[in-house]
C-alpha cells in the first residue's frame, strides 16, 4: 500500500468540506531522474508532496472515487504522477489512441466527457486567464493531449517534446506526465516563483468532473492552487529555431504541379514565440463545411491552417458571453503568399499576438492584440486589424474591459472602422451573474450601419438593442437522470432609424439520461428583417459521450424567414475493427425547393501517427470525392498522399504526394 493511502483519512475529509480553493502546494525538487514509467512505489516519489481531497467542481463535495496527485520538479521537466481510484476498475474506459485527441474531440466544452482522463493545468504567471494557462491531459491508454498557452500547432516539434504513460490497477487506474519546462511560457530569469497549478479528473463512469481546488462549473481560475516556492530553471536561455520545409508535387488534371515552402518556428524568450511561413501549403487540411440550413446570416466556421492556429488565442477578444462579431476572422484570407507571427508575454502582465500576411495582387493584412491583466479577475485588450483588400485600406480599432466581483461580472467592448465606405462604429456594454446553476446576463449593443470589418465577421451590423438570457443546468449523480440544461433567450433590436430589427423568444430544453441519451427541444418565435420565425425543434442523440458510437437526428419544422420549412439531420459515427471510424453527417432541407447535404469520412488508424481514409461530400448536384495517406502529428518527417482535393466543390482527378521535413538548431 502506498503512503498516499494512508492520506485519505479523517484528515482529507477535514479539509475536503472546506472552501477548497486556493491551496498550497510546497515546491519539491527531485531527488534523482524519473522514468515515466508509472512505478508508484519508485523511491523517487518518496518526498513528493501530494494533492488530495479532489471534489465536484458541479456540487462541490468531496467525490467517492478519489485521486491522489505526487508532483515534483527539476531543472529540465516538471513530474506529475496521478492514483485515479475507482469502485469499478472494470469499467475505466480509455478511447482516444491520436495524439491532441483529448481537445479536438468537443470544441464546446473545456471538459470533454468522451473517456477517463486527467488533466493538469499551469498557470506561471498567475493571470488566471484560460487563454494563458497550459493544459495537459491523459487517458487511461496513455494517449497524450496539450493545450499549450497562446496555441500551439500540431506538429511535434512545435507542440512540445513532452512524455506520459498510464495504466489500469486493480483498483483504478495511474498516468504519469513528464512535461519540459522548454514546451512552457514561464517568467524568465530563473527566480523562485509561486505558479497557478491544478490537477483536474473526469471520471466516465459516473461524468464527474473532479479537481484539487473547486473551480466550480463556471472555471473560475481564480481559485486555482498555489506551488509554491518553485525555482525555475537557472541555466542560460537558448534561442532554438525550428524549420519545418516541405514539397509536394504529382498530378492535377493530368497536368504536373508542385510547390515548395518553408515554416519557420523561433523561440525569442521562455515566454515569446515568432513563428514566419513561405509559400504555405494548406492543401491537406480539411476545412470545415457549412451546413445548407437556412440562416439569416453568415456562420461563423472554424479554421484549422497551422499558421493561424500557431499562437491563434491571442489574437481574439475573448467575451463571456453574446459576442458581437470577431475582429480577426482568419477565413477572410483564403490564400496568401508569406506570413509572420509574434505571441507571447513580455512582461507576466502583458501580452502580445501580431502578425502580417503578404498575399497576391499586392494585398497585404495585419493584425495586432496587446492585453494587460490588472488582477485575477480583471483584465483589457485592444485590437488593430488591417488590410488593403477591396479597392483601399480599411483599419478596425477596437479596446474591451472584464471586471468579475465574485458571481456577478461586468465587460464591454467599442471599436471603429475606418476605410472606403466606413466610419461606424461597434459597442456593447453587458453584466452577468453566474452562479453554480444559475447565469444571467443583459446586454445592451449597437453597431452602425457602415461599420465594416473586411477581415473580420460580424453577421449582424445597423441595429441597436437588447439581448437577455437566463440558463439553468444541473447534474445528477444517482438514478436514471444525469443531466439538464434550460435556456431562454431574448432579443430586442431595432434599425438605428428605430424600425424592427430583430425581436422576439428563443429557448431550448435538454435532458441526458444515465443510459446515455441526449433529448433536446428548440423553439423560436421571432421576426428578422421583418419576416416571421417560429419553429420547433427535436434533437435525440444515443451515445451522448461516445463518439465512437453515436447516433442521433434534429429535425426542425415551421416558418423560417416567412417561409414553411422542414429540416431534417441524420448523424452517425461507429468504429469497427478496433481503428476503423465511419462517420455520417446529413441535412435535408425542404425550403421552397428541396436542398441536401451528405458527408461521409472514413478513417482507419494504423498508429497514433499513421492513418488513412477518405471523405465524400455530396451537396445537392455537387458530389467530392477524396483519398488520403498520411504519417504526421509526431516528431521527424512527415508524409501525406492525396487523392483528390479535400476542400473542392467537386471531385478533381489529382494524385499528389506532399513530405514536411524536420529541421531544428539551437
Amino acid at each position: 500500500m502506498s503512503r498516499s493511502t494512508t492520506a485519505l483519512g479523517l484528515a482529507f475529509l477535514t479539509q475536503a468540506t472546506m472552501a477548497q480553493t486556493g491551496l498550497t502546494l510546497p515546491a519539491v525538487k527531485a531527488t534523482m531522474p524519473i522514468k515515466c514509467d508509472c512505478q508508484i512505489g519508485a523511491p523517487c516519489w518518496k518526498t513528493a508532496p501530494l494533492l488530495t481531497g479532489f471534489v465536484d467542481i458541479n456540487h462541490g463535495n468531496p467525490v467517492a472515487d478519489q485521486t491522489v496527485a505526487h508532483v515534483l520538479y527539476d531543472e529540465k521537466n516538471v513530474y506529475v504522477l496521478v492514483e485515479c481510484r475507482d469502485a469499478h476498475p472494470e469499467a475505466v474506459v480509455g478511447r482516444e489512441t491520436v495524439r491532441d485527441s483529448l481537445f479536438a474531440q468537443n470544441n464546446n466544452s473545456y471538459f470533454p466527457t468522451n473517456e477517463d482522463y486527467v488533466m493538469v493545468t499551469l498557470d506561471p504567471f498567475q493571470s488566471h486567464q484560460s487563454a494563458d494557462i497550459d493544459k495537459f491531459g491523459v487517458n487511461p491508454l496513455g494517449t497524450p493531449s496539450a493545450q499549450v498557452a497562446g496555441g500551439r500547432a500540431a506538429k511535434a516539434e512545435w507542440n512540445g517534446d513532452w512524455e506520459t504513460a498510464a495504466k489500469k490497477t486493480a483498483d483504478g487506474w495511474i498516468c504519469q506526465f513528464r512535461i519540459p519546462w522548454n514546451m512552457i511560457h514561464y517568467p524568465p530569469g530563473g527566480r523562485t516563483v509561486n505558479i497557478g497549478l491544478d490537477v483536474a479528473r473526469f471520471n466516465y463512469r459516473t461524468q464527474t468532473m473532479s479537481s484539487w481546488n473547486n473551480l466550480g462549473p463556471q472555471l473560475y481560475f481564480d481559485r486555482e492552487g498555489q506551488w509554491t516556492g518553485v525555482e525555475l530553471p537557472k541555466g542560460e536561455f537558448k534561442h532554438t529555431l525550428s524549420l519545418l520545409p516541405y514539397a509536394r508535387g504529382g498530378l492535377v488534371d493530368g497536368q504536373l504541379a508542385g510547390k515548395t515552402g518553408l515554416d519557420a518556428r523561433y523561440l525569442v524568450t521562455p515566454d515569446l514565440t515568432a513563428v514566419g511561413t513561405v509559400n504555405p501549403d494548406f492543401s491537406t487540411i480539411e476545412g470545415a463545411i457549412q451546413s445548407i440550413q437556412f440562416s439569416h446570416s453568415e456562420r461563423f466556421l472554424p479554421d484549422y491552417r497551422p499558421f493561424f492556429t500557431e499562437g491563434g488565442d491571442t489574437m481574439f477578444a475573448q467575451i463571456n458571453y453574446n459576442d458581437i462579431g470577431a475582429f480577426f476572422y482568419p477565413r477572410r484570407i483564403s490564400t496568401f503568399n508569406a506570413g509572420a507571427k509574434v505571441y507571447g508575454k513580455f512582461t507576466p502582465n502583458d501580452s502580445i499576438g501580431a502578425l502580417a500576411i503578404q498575399g497576391p495582387e499586392g494585398r497585404n493584412d495585419v493584425a495586432a492584440r496587446f492585453k494587460h491583466t490588472f488582477s485575477p479577475t480583471s483584465y483589457g485588450s485592444a485590437i488593430v486589424v488591417g488590410t488593403n483588400s477591396g479597392g483601399g485600406q480599411s483599419t478596425v480599432g477596437e479596446a474591451d474591459q472584464h471586471m468579475r466581483f465574485g458571481k456577478l461580472g461586468v465587460e464591454g467592448e467599442f471599436a471603429n472602422a475606418t476605410g472606403p465606405g466606413a466610419g461606424g462604429g461597434a459597442q456593447f456594454v453587458s453584466t452577468y451573474y453566474a452562479d453554480r446553476n444559475l447565469t444571467s446576463c443583459i446586454q445592451g449593443s449597437e453597431i452602425s450601419s457602415n461599420f465594416i470589418a473586411p477581415d473580420g465577421f460580424f453577421p449582424y451590423v445597423g441595429y441597436k438593442g437588447l439581448t437577455a438570457f437566463e440558463d439553468y443546468s444541473d447534474t445528477w449523480r444517482h438514478g436514471m437522470w444525469r443531466g439538464f440544461d434550460l435556456t431562454v433567450v431574448y432579443i430586442e433590436w431595432l434599425t438605428l432609424a428605430g424600425g424592427g430589427y430583430f425581436n422576439g423568444v428563443q429557448g431550448s430544453a435538454s435532458i441526458e439520461t444515465r443510459s446515455d441519451f441526449h433529448l433536446e427541444f428548440d423553439y423560436a418565435s421571432d421576426s428578422q428583417f421583418g419576416t416571421d420565425d417560429n419553429t420547433l425543434g427535436v434533437n435525440l442523440l444515443y451515445g451522448a459521450t461516445n463518439r465512437f458510437r453515436q447516433f442521433g437526428v434534429q429535425a426542425i419544422t415551421g416558418e423560417t424567414g416567412g417561409v414553411h420549412s422542414t429540416f431534417l439531420s441524420p448523424t452517425a459515427s461507429v468504429r469497427v475493427f478496433k481503428s476503423f471510424d465511419l462517420i455520417y453527417g446529413g441535412g435535408i432541407q425542404n425550403r421552397a425547393g428541396l436542398t441536401q447535404q451528405h458527408i461521409l469520412t472514413a478513417n482507419y488508424q494504423i498508429s497514433p501517427t499513421r492513418s488513412f481514409g477518405g471523405r465524400v461530400v455530396v451537396a445537392n448536384a455537387d458530389t467530392n470525392v477524396y483519398l488520403f495517406y498520411h504519417n504526421s502529428g509526431g516528431k521527424g518527417t512527415e508524409y501525406y498522399l492525396l487523392f483528390g482535393d479535400p476542400n473542392a466543390t467537386r471531385t478533381v482527378h489529382a494524385i499528389q504526394a506532399k513530405v514536411v521535413f524536420a529541421l531544428g538548431t539551437k
